[in-house]
């Protein structure tokens, strides 16, 4: 297109013009090249144009240039100058494309030019689109969770602004491996290139399944936008990592204690992955003789697995002192068909079984025993406290014998015989003298076996008293140290005349507090062919359901009523009583009365009896106050479940000092305990004589 303004020149420019096409935007002075056709990209490509004068202008001349839609275009310079050397002089316009990110297709626009004395003249430019609707997914591949919550990212963003937002729905393949944190994406005109993260997180099957893939999809794009609406990304590959390996966790597998009193302990077995099928454990002890396990055998399953289980072993009781003994929960290999779990063997678990048997003897009673000169007896009794390995010996003799004398002179208990007690029985002997009531000891000596941990043990003795039997008079023995219980523990003790009467005495008897014991007969009664007959009187004690602590009370013997006037009046000596309480928690300290040791090595024991069973183990320190007089053992006594009293041994030191019978004292307590009622409880001590052989 050529267009010529002003008709004085028409002549001048035609000439000029011949063969310049017909692409030329003449404006009076202006010449404007080409003006159509040309193209910039949104990509910043370019196009150019030339502006020159065609004739001499008066003055300087300026061109300004503008851009219809700089969203699509820009040019440069924004302003020409022309004088009267340059005007004929080309001067050369670019005009560079924009990059709008939206698909909006080829855009048409102009650029200006205007200038002050010259019409205006425009360049017609196409802006090329370099925009298409598309999805970055960054990466789509090689992602890993696991199955401790281990997590994944990728990003997503649009690759051209859209004119309506874009919804894009997010899902998995499989939910029981991996999860995403957005059920979808939305991009706006405002954010479309802003990468958006989504977070992928690995999900715990608790299944020994190896490593899952799975895929985390991108479904089609949703929006009013025709050019992203339906627009498929690609979807992600993720691998899921199996933390899950087939096994068992024994807690704790060591340190198991129990006791021979019944004590218990445990522990517990769970898996660490959940079986397909059930998996079975059978449980056996190593040794039946020092503890068993229960249940004997384990079975999980699917829903159960991770649930620990728990197993436990109780000690058993030999009666033998072997020591605490080691033994073994054994696990036995899995049975099932779950091919992780069959054969796998769980870690067996190892204990100790403590032992409550102490090598000694209960000597019952040590004290208090009376016999007469007419041939009036007295018994105690003796028992091993715990089951020897081989037979047991105890020499027995008395210390005067114009007094009294034992039988049997000896005791031998075999190891099934060692807990049934033996008796002995003390006769007086007449000495036709009257020298009164003569005291005497039956003297057991120490042990002999093959036995080392009875070997020289050495039982209590036993006081007695020999009666005087030249006067008329009334024997009660023993008169002291009787021990009844709440329980219905009983207690007995003897009466004998010394002489023969001539007419039948009766002695009545009656209980001072028949609330703590009771009498099992209202009086005896000796005629002449029974007085040198002792009489068994039976005391029951009698339970009130208070806790009172331990009451004394007395069995009251009455004047002697009888027409022989020797005895008539006599009033035989009361019998002392203690009725032990079973509703207070206490701990007895037992013993023979005046324990001596000495310093050859003699010992003598004492009985720590718990009358209410606690609640949790007991333990009671024990200390000699002078050891180089004697020594004690245990160093401290524990009472566990079911264990009712415990044995001290008392041995004497040689100092090889010259220095004459010494005593000191056992010092028991206070106790230590988690149940309050024995917790600082202190038992009391007891005094014993090492007696010098220097």
């Amino acid at each position: 297109m050529i267009t010529f303004r002003g008709a004085a020149r028409l002549a001048l420019l035609v000439g000029s013009l011949a063969g310049c096409g017909d692409n030329i935007h003449i404006v009076d002075d202006l010449l404007v090249s080409p003006t159509e056709g040309l193209h910039t990209t949104e990509a910043g490509g370019t196009a150019t144009f030339t502006v020159q004068l065609t004739s001499t202008p008066g003055d300087d001349m300026t061109v300004s240039l503008a851009s219809s839609n700089v969203h699509e275009g820009t040019v440069a310079p924004a302003t020409l100058t022309f004088n009267s050397a340059t005007f004929d002089m080309p001067q050369t316009v670019t005009i560079t494309g924009i990059d709008d990110h939206v698909i909006d297709g080829a855009q048409p626009y102009t650029i200006q030019l205007t200038s002050e004395g010259v019409p205006d003249a425009s360049v017609d430019v196409t802006n090329d689109d370099n925009d298409a609707a598309g999805v970055a997914v960054t990466p789509t591949s090689g992602l890993m969770t696991t199955e401790s919550g281990g997590q994944a990212t990728f990003t997503v963003a649009l690759n051209a602004q859209p004119t309506a937002d874009v919804v894009l729905p997010l899902a998995t393949s499989d939910d029981t491996e991996g999860t995403v944190d957005l059920a979808s994406l939305v991009f706006t005109a405002d954010d479309w290139n802003a990468p958006q993260t989504v977070t992928i997180t690995g999900v715990d099957d608790s299944i020994v399944d190896g490593n899952i893939d799975y895929m985390i999809e991108l479904s089609p794009m949703q929006s009013s936008d025709p050019g992203f609406d339906g627009v498929d990304p690609p979807d992600v590959a993720v691998t899921n990592i199996d933390n899950d390996t087939a096994g068992f966790i024994v807690t704790p597998t060591s340190g198991l204690r129990t006791t021979e009193a019944g004590g218990t302990d445990m522990f517990t077995v769970v898996l660490t992955a959940q079986p397909v099928a059930d998996v079975t454990v059978a449980l056996s002890s190593s040794d039946t003789t020092e503890a068993t396990v229960t249940p004997t055998s384990l079975t999980f399953t699917a829903q159960n697995w991770n649930a620990p289980q728990t197993v436990t072993a109780h000690g058993v009781d030999d009666a033998i002192h072997d020591g605490d003994q080691p033994f073994t929960i054994q696990t036995a290999p899995a049975v099932s068909t779950d091919v992780e779990y069959s054969g796998i063997d769980p870690a067996d678990v190892t204990g100790i079984n403590v032992d409550d048997d102490l090598d000694g003897f209960i000597v019952t009673p040590t004290s208090g025993l009376v016999t007469t000169e007419a041939g009036g007896t007295a018994m105690y009794t003796i028992r091993l406290i715990s089951q020897p390995t081989a037979n047991v010996t105890i020499p027995i003799s008395s210390s005067d014998t114009t007094e009294g004398v034992p039988t049997p002179t000896s005791l031998t208990f075999t190891p099934a015989t060692w807990n049934t007690p033996r008796t002995v029985t003390v006769h007086g002997v007449d000495d036709t003298i009257h020298d009164g009531d003569q005291p005497y000891t039956i003297i057991n000596h120490p042990a002999v076996s093959t036995d080392t941990g009875y070997s020289g043990l050495d039982p209590a003795d036993v006081s007695v008293i020999n009666r005087d039997d030249d006067l008329a008079d009334i024997v009660v023995s023993p008169t002291s140290g009787l021990v009844t219980t709440e329980g219905g523990g009983t207690a007995t003790f003897t009466i004998v005349l010394t002489q023969r009467p001539t007419g039948n005495v009766r002695v009545s008897l009656t209980s001072s507090d028949t609330t703590e014991g009771r009498v099992s007969t209202n009086g005896v009664t000796f005629t002449a062919g029974n007085w040198n007959q002792p009489q068994t009187v039976t005391i029951t004690g009698v339970d009130d359901h208070v806790a009172d602590g331990n009451q004394p009370y007395t069995i009251i013997t009455g004047a002697a009523v009888s027409a022989d006037p020797a005895y008539s009046g006599l009033n035989p000596p009361d019998v002392s009583v203690t009725n032990l309480d079973d509703e207070t928690p206490q701990i007895l300290v037992l013993g023979p009365p005046n324990p001596k040791t000495s310093e050859s090595g003699r010992r003598t024991f004492i009985v720590l009896v718990m009358t209410v069973a606690s609640t949790a183990p007991v333990t009671c320190p024990i200390v000699s106050s002078d050891t180089t007089e004697g020594t004690v053992t245990p160093g401290s006594a524990t009472f566990t479940a079911g264990q009712r009293f415990q044995l001290v041994t008392v041995t004497g030191v040689d100092d090889t000092i010259v220095d004459g019978d010494q005593q000191y004292t056992v010092r028991i307590g206070p106790c230590a305990s988690a149940d309050p009622a024995y917790d600082g409880y202190d038992p009391g001590d007891v005094t014993v004589t090492n007696l010098d052989n220097d």
